[in-house]
């Protein structure tokens, strides 16, 4: 099951073996906040959607997509989606895509695309979507932000005591190496795979060694 934020910060600090003394909550989610985003760029969650077509409408939204992967037409009676031609795009920092040619109003649009994690407690978000495991993954990241946080603000304060900030930095190094583990581990699974497609460049280097 998915853990809260509150469930993420008291698992952060109890890595640091604090109370909250060191590692606030305000640090702590701020630490978490830096890791999700981190995790967001490299192993995003993948999903799909049915659009309905509209008759004679090339545009569409894909509003919590940070980018779109594929566009299909949908197969009702199967998994045999056929691909379409499409260009994504970005406007107003939202996600859309034009088809090439538009569809019959009972036609199908299959959606690929990548979206941001969220955890529940967070920034408004009320559902977290991390697996068990990947909490495990976001707890060594915020580890390291919190360290490099608390580093940070030692520096001013006991700037005469250099050793205190470079303690926290020589910890941060183990928690970095298991955060960037966890992202390797997850960036080796694939997303849904995609029919092939039978378009080409088509420019005018297009078919010269056939």
């Amino acid at each position: 099951m998915s853990d809260t934020l509150t469930q993420l910060i008291a698992k952060v600090q109890a890595q640091l073996i604090d109370n909250g003394t060191r590692f606030t909550t305000a640090t702590c989610t701020a630490a978490i906040r830096a890791a999700l985003s981190r995790i967001n760029k490299r192993i995003p969650l993948h999903a799909a959607d049915q659009i309905d077509a509209i008759a004679d409408q090339l545009e569409y939204a894909a509003s919590t997509a940070l980018y779109v992967t594929d566009v299909l037409l949908f197969d009702a009676d199967g998994d045999e989606h056929s691909p379409l031609e499409f260009q994504p795009y970005e406007e107003d920092n939202r996600q859309y895509f034009r088809l090439k040619s538009s569809l019959a109003t009972d036609e199908i649009i299959l959606c690929r695309y990548a979206q941001a994690h969220t955890v529940s407690g967070l920034d408004s978000s009320t559902d977290s979507t991390l697996t068990a495991d990947q909490d495990n993954v976001i707890v060594d990241g915020a580890c390291v932000e919190a360290l490099k946080i608390r580093a940070a603000s030692r520096i001013e304060t006991i700037n005469l005591q250099q050793g205190v900030s470079d303690n926290y930095r020589e910890v941060m190094v183990s928690f970095a190496n298991a955060f960037e583990a966890g992202l390797r581990y997850y960036e080796r699974r694939t997303p849904a795979p995609s029919p092939n497609r039978q378009t080409a460049w088509n420019d005018e280097y297009y078919g010269w060694n056939l």
